[in-house]
């Protein structure tokens, strides 16, 4: 039997019929949102990251939330922290610790369940 995606409480935001949509489609299948600025897509990634670490198989694992710009790895990782109960920290090229640092990298890791990466940032790492 599949996993029902969870309720929402009174706390949280509640999602138009087509978040709504886009998300039960996520839960069982890619989806690319292709949505205007300010139409909700953030909610939408917010509610998906929480069903997924509520998943049997995501104990001890790290969702990995990509943007553009560090203007949105602020936002949205202020926003995935204001709307769930999961710990959210956010690197890009100013505050991550360099691709070579283990050590840097484990001790920012550490104790997280969601990381806002910029995309610049990852890339930056296959062409050391």
């Amino acid at each position: 039997m599949a996993e029902q995606p969870p309720t929402l409480s009174d706390e949280d935001l509640i999602p138009r019929r087509y978040q709504e949509e886009i998300f039960e489609k996520a839960v069982h299948g890619n989806v690319i949102a292709a949505l205007d600025t300010g139409s909700g897509k953030t909610l939408i990634s917010t509610l998906l990251i929480k069903w997924v670490s509520t998943r049997e198989h995501a104990h001890k694992k790290l969702v990995v939330f990509l943007v553009p710009k560090v203007a949105l790895a602020q936002q949205q990782g202020a926003f995935i922290a204001k709307h769930s109960p999961l710990r959210v920290k956010q690197a890009t090229g100013a505050t991550a610790p360099d691709m070579s640092d283990r050590i840097g990298w484990q001790e920012l890791l550490n104790d997280v369940d969601v990381i806002v990466l910029t995309g610049k940032l990852v890339s930056s790492y296959g062409s050391q």
